[in-house]
């Protein structure tokens, strides 16, 4: 499989897709200012492949001949494998702090997901589940980078669903469907090769909203509309907003003919209920690796302030340095344990467990918001009055503190307010509060999905109302 290079990701993105920001058609996304930043730090990562430094990282040598290809869609089948998987995608987050969520290795491990799924839905249909390992192929043959929706735009809770204009299909004479709606935060869209449509397992869910396919972002009748950009002022006040803004967009498709071999599922509520299942794992392993990496980015911006401003004497800020330290590697020990306990698929590919990533996923969302909490108590007013570089010659306006030099203290200073105040701060605190769904509905598919059998069984009999003795609970035996 051929690799990319950065420069390669670049040219093909000049080929007149339709994307819209400010009420303005882009003529040229490559062009666009308020797109750069992401497309070069998307296009350093591909030219991490071609680093002799990085080359065990990003790349493996495949059959006899020995050629390589990239590890962003290597499929998993080993303990192994998956922590080759979580040093790339560490490496990767590292790249921007953790604050691109939807960076070219992400989205492969959710067409991975539905590639392990194809199994069960060609026991239904065998043509979509060859259409998913062809395209699978594609991707990977291409190393595409890719998009990927499944959010539909808010809308009134109390109408049905199958009453709401959400995305939806009608069949075609030649096997293929066309698509007419919208589908909201398709990360990166606009700057990506092609997106994947995957539609939730939700109540009420039509039949002909229920429906799994891809298309290159430049495809007849689809058009991407940006939200705002996040970017206040120059670049240069803004480390993170200035380069790492993955734009969100709207995907809006109107009677996009999507041929028969892209259609992945189509018109089987139940179908897409069992894809779903475990079409995400990867995903929330990618998750929370990534958000350990962005907790040490919290921390070394907190522990460098809080040492120019000396307050490492005080006890409340070493609870608070501490308090992100804990949230860091209790996230890292949640990976750490789901890559111990692999899960083997049918499939034959080896799947971090499951249940342990929900849970860790459930916790780095409810305890997130502490990060920017202890960042903005350790900093005080210097994450707002922090000056930027038109007033960086102003000595009465120098960053406060000692320790290092001025312009070392501006520039972390303004990685605070990009962290903790900005608007990159804002969507970011809003990516990972409802990134990989809502935090209340996946407490309720956890639950619901839990079993109850051995916990009930240890309180009984311990309880003396069950058939089992009070020494023999379940306890787990240690194997040699």
């Amino acid at each position: 499989m051929p690799l990319r290079r950065g420069d390669q990701y670049k040219a093909g993105l000049d080929d007149g897709r339709d994307v819209q920001l400010l009420g303005r058609k882009v003529p040229a996304v490559v062009r666009e200012p308020v797109l750069s930043g992401a497309i070069d730090a998307v296009a350093q990562i591909y030219d991490r492949q071609f680093d002799p430094q990085f080359a065990e990282l990003f790349t493996l040598a495949e059959g006899e001949s020995g050629s390589l290809s990239g590890r962003m869609y290597q499929i998993p089948r080993s303990e192994h494998d998956i922590r080759l998987r979580g040093a790339l995608i560490d490496h990767v987050a590292r790249m921007s702090g953790g604050t691109m969520g939807r960076t070219p290795e992400y989205v492969p491990l959710v067409l991975i997901g539905l590639l392990d799924a194809a199994g069960g839905i060609a026991k239904k249909n065998a043509d979509w589940a060859q259409n998913i390992a062809r395209y699978y192929e594609h991707c990977r043959g291409g190393d595409l980078f890719l998009s990927h929706s499944f959010a539909d735009r808010q809308v009134d809770r109390a109408t049905e669903s199958k009453k709401i204009s959400h995305l939806s299909y009608v069949p075609m004479k030649d096997g293929g469907i066309q698509v007419s709606g919208i589908k909201a935060a398709a990360t990166s869209a606009p700057i990506a090769d092609e997106i994947i449509v995957l539609t939730p397992p939700r109540n009420g869910l039509a039949p002909h909203q229920a429906v799994f396919f891809a298309v290159p972002t430049k495809t007849e009748g689809l058009r991407f509309v940006c939200r705002q950009p996040l970017l206040e002022g120059p670049a240069e006040d803004h480390p993170l907003g200035g380069r790492f803004d993955e734009m969100d967009a709207w995907a809006i498709f109107d009677k996009v003919n999507v041929p028969a071999e892209r259609v992945f599922v189509a018109g089987d509520v139940e179908l897409v209920a069992m894809a779903w299942r475990n079409l995400l794992t990867l995903a929330y392993y990618h998750i929370l690796v990534r958000s350990a990496v962005k907790a040490d980015l919290f921390l070394g911006t907190s522990s460098l302030i809080a040492g120019y401003l000396g307050l490492n004497a005080f006890q409340g800020i070493r609870e608070s340095l501490a308090d992100i330290a804990r949230y860091g590697e209790t996230i890292r020990a949640f990976a750490r344990a789901a890559e111990a306990d692999v899960i083997m698929t049918r499939a034959g590919m080896a799947m971090p467990n499951p249940r342990i990533l929900a849970v860790g996923h459930m916790y780095a969302v409810e305890h997130h918001h502490r990060l920017r909490e202890s960042l903005v108590g350790i900093a005080g007013q210097s994450v707002l009055m922090s000056p930027g570089v038109a007033d960086a010659e102003a000595p009465e306006l120098a960053a406060p503190g000692h320790g290092g030099n001025d312009d070392e203290r501006r520039r972390v200073f303004r990685l605070a307010w990009d962290l903790a105040a900005s608007a990159f701060a804002g969507r970011q605190y809003m990516f990972e509060v409802f990134n990989g769904r809502d935090l209340t509905r996946n407490r309720t598919a956890f639950f619901e999905r839990f079993d109850l059998k051995a916990s009930q069984t240890l309180a009984l009999a311990l309880a003396g109302a069950g058939a089992k003795r009070a020494d023999d609970t379940g306890a787990a035996v240690i194997r040699g």
